[in-house]
């Protein structure tokens, strides 16, 4: 249609200017409003000879490219376009003029200032009435800005994909009406294929390890049944090349408006460098743990040695006590990584020799998870605490309860042992080793206070501490 629009302005000699497109000279009401159409349109038209000379341009043309009417007049098409299209251009322009082919074609305009114009132009040869071909007529959208946007979203795909590779990660979709993921070159590179495949479902399910497949089918199946879209979980898969490497699996379901999954959408991670530095720092753990209990051993040798003639036998005890709560507290440690450990569990390990049966002692507070260095302290603290019960106080008798209560509150850790049911408590005239490493080491090492009150009803012991950011509620 465009062609037509400039054949009834374009007479035998082919040539018209912008002053031309006026009611008054056109020969019919339709000429006018096919010349009125063709200065007024938002596209850029612009008509050449068979050599690519332009003859007539519209004021939106003039716009785009940036320069005159006189100026395009003087000038070709082939001048004006970037030179990395014309290998592209210039053969569809001849075939055009000698075959009548039309073509459309996306390049870019060099304006006289250097800046370009992306335009996507649908071209078509003007015939006379005879047949004759005389003219092209090129009708020109700008689509810079969609360019700008398609280069934009390249160059975010491709920092996307750098950063997925550089973390050894990749998107991948399940669809579960066809039963297949859907191909990507992503995945494809994680897994080791060939970037191109199309990997066939089954091939993926039969390189993960069967019990972890078992165990990903399980948590799938269960977050869907309790309508949590997300699951997480870790699985071993087999290269093609042998190698196992750990991922860990993050995904969530799509599900249709009756609630059937449609597909799962997720993040494949390579996990392995850190499975390797986990079960090296396990190593590295398990031998200090090892060294620490021999010289543990070592200490308690010495002690046996040291205490060997003397008729003093409690201090012997209490001393091969603190030791194994000591190794107590770094056991538990050992198993959390030295990263933090429950306090119910400190409180429990450290109580287990003086409530085996875990009848005499009351624990009331939230599972607090503590640094390493408050929870050596606190063991120790619970350790001269229960010896003390057990000698004087509520421990002592069959019938005597300590309740072990506490909370984190504005910041600070309150813990309250209290002892109910002994025999009557008399405050003692001097302190005890165990009386002073409650009030000075443990108030020291927490950086808090300790207070020991000596109630006729039984001993109550506060300890006040402020609870850092490495202290949390266990989730």
């Amino acid at each position: 249609m465009l062609g037509l629009l400039c054949v009834p302005l374009l007479r035998a000699s082919g040539m018209a200017s912008q002053s031309d497109l006026r009611p008054d000279w056109a020969a019919s009401e339709r000429d006018a409003e096919l010349a009125a159409i063709f200065a007024q349109t938002a596209a850029g038209l612009a008509q050449v000879d068979l050599t690519g000379r332009f003859t007539l341009v519209n004021d939106r043309f003039c716009e785009m490219v940036g320069r005159s009417r006189d100026e395009l007049l003087a000038l070709t098409m082939q001048e004006i376009t970037h030179p990395d299209h014309l290998a592209e251009n210039v053969p569809l322009f001849d075939a055009a003029v000698h075959e009548g082919t039309p073509y459309r074609i996306e390049k870019r305009y060099v304006r006289p200032d250097g800046s370009i114009v992306w335009v996507d132009n649908s071209v078509s040869v003007i015939r006379r009435p005879d047949g004759s071909a005389f003219g092209v007529l090129a009708a020109s959208i700008d689509i810079t800005g969609s360019k700008a946007v398609e280069a934009a979203l390249r160059a975010s795909e491709l920092r996307l994909r750098l950063a997925m590779d550089a973390a050894r990660m990749a998107v991948w979709e399940y669809d579960a009406q066809a039963g297949r993921i859907l191909h990507s070159s992503d995945l494809n590179r994680l897994l080791g294929f060939v970037e191109t495949r199309d990997v066939p479902y089954e091939e993926f399910r039969a390189r993960i390890d069967p019990d972890d497949l078992q165990r990903l089918s399980g948590i799938a199946i269960a977050s869907l049944k309790k309508g949590e879209p997300h699951f997480q979980t870790e699985i071993r898969y087999r290269l093609s090349r042998g190698e196992v490497r750990w991922l860990l699996v993050s995904a969530e379901f799509q599900l249709k408006p009756g609630g059937e999954v449609d597909r799962i959408i997720g993040v494949a991670l390579d996990i392995t460098d850190r499975k390797r530095d986990e079960e090296h720092q396990r190593l590295l753990l398990h031998e200090l743990n090892h060294r620490v209990k021999n010289t543990l051993a070592v200490v308690q040798a010495l002690a046996h040695q040291s205490f060997a003639g003397s008729r003093d036998h409690a201090r012997q005890d209490a001393f091969e006590g603190r030791l194994i709560a000591l190794a107590s507290a770094h056991n538990l440690l050992t198993r959390e990584s030295w990263e933090a450990a429950s306090l119910i569990d400190v409180i429990r390990s450290a109580a287990a020799a003086c409530d085996p049966d875990e009848q005499r002692l009351t624990l009331d507070g939230p599972d607090i998870r503590v640094p390493p260095k408050a929870a050596v302290a606190m063991a120790l603290a619970i350790h001269e605490l229960c010896t003390n019960a057990v000698k004087y106080g509520a421990l002592s008798n069959d019938s005597g309860q300590v309740t072990i209560a506490w909370r984190v509150e504005e910041g600070r850790l309150r813990l309250v042992w209290t002892e109910a049911g002994g025999p009557p408590v008399d405050s003692p005239r001097r302190r005890g080793f165990g009386s002073r490493m409650l009030e000075r080491a443990l108030a020291g090492e927490l950086v808090g206070s300790v207070n020991l009150d000596f109630a006729p009803s039984g001993l109550r012991c506060t300890i006040d501490a402020p609870a850092s950011e490495e202290w949390f509620i266990a989730g």
